[in-house]
């Protein structure tokens, strides 16, 4: 079987502040859910899944944190693109092909589970017929399925063709070394991460007037992305899953209290 790397993203930006201080700690990573912080419990599950094999934390020192699961830390600063370049030319760059392929992980989505994310997993292999050899595999998730399982997540939708709207979700599966070549439009486009217009301005104006228009589809506007923008016929895929916690983020308050709704209902799935 075969298995790919994690990175798990712990750093602290300025839009934390609010939870942060909020809660009276350091980094977000640090908030307590339950009697587990969310590293902690986010951490477990990845180091739970099969399909992962070594598991990376960028953005804190291992002085910082302590755990008994075996994780690799590289404390680092910049943005998320500038962290993972780091973490593969630092760790994975002489490892080989398989190597360069991470699966990309915020650290304020503690609801998700191994079960969870081996399902995410596994839809980008049958995408790829095998095993994952695409640049980048991106998680959406239907409104439907979020507002059904979060309805006070207050999450921003896109809407595509036929009424189809959905959220993104903070788990993606990465090439590292395809994305390199990208670093202009990537940084720009995690800049841009919270505005989905914006998003589409950044790739490719001409879809924007379609999108308003309500006239393009998801699989057109993926097509186009991966064609016009990052010059591959295939391998620039959106995976829509219906684990919605995939997709609940912690940004602000009232995410907060919705993540700690579902987990007191659901206590039995995480404890």
């Amino acid at each position: 079987m075969v298995k790919y790397n994690a990175l798990i993203f712990a750093g602290y930006s300025e839009r934390d502040d609010v939870i942060c201080n909020q809660e009276g700690v350091q980094r977000k990573a640090f908030v307590q859910l339950g009697d587990k912080t969310f590293l902690e419990r986010i951490v477990k599950e990845v180091h739970k899944c099969d399909k992962i094999e070594d598991i990376y934390i960028t953005g804190l020192a291992e002085s910082e944190w302590k755990t008994d699961v075996p994780v690799i830390f590289n404390e680092d600063s910049g943005s998320i693109f500038t962290k993972g370049k780091n973490i593969y030319y630092k760790f994975l760059q002489n490892k080989g092909k398989k190597a360069e392929t991470c699966v990309f992980l915020t650290s304020d989505i503690p609801l998700i589970t191994a079960e969870i994310l081996t399902r995410f997993i596994e839809k980008c292999e049958t995408i790829s017929e095998g095993e994952i050899d695409g640049m980048f595999y991106y998680s959406i998730v239907q409104r439907g399925h979020m507002e059904s399982k979060f309805p006070n997540s207050n999450r921003s939708f896109v809407e595509f063709k036929d009424n189809f709207e959905v959220c993104g979700g903070d788990i993606s599966i990465i090439n590292i070394r395809m994305i390199l070549q990208h670093e202009k439009l990537m940084t720009k486009l995690i800049e841009k991460r919270k505005n989905a217009l914006t998003q589409l301005l950044v790739l490719n104006p001409i879809l924007v007037i379609r999108f308003l228009l309500k006239k393009l589809t998801l699989d057109k506007f993926m097509r186009s992305l991966g064609k016009k923008v990052f010059k591959a016929k295939e391998g620039v895929y959106a995976v829509i899953t219906e684990d919605a916690e995939i997709a609940m983020d912690v940004d602000k308050k009232h995410q907060l209290e919705e993540v700690r709704r579902y987990y007191e209902e659901n206590k039995e799935l995480y404890d």
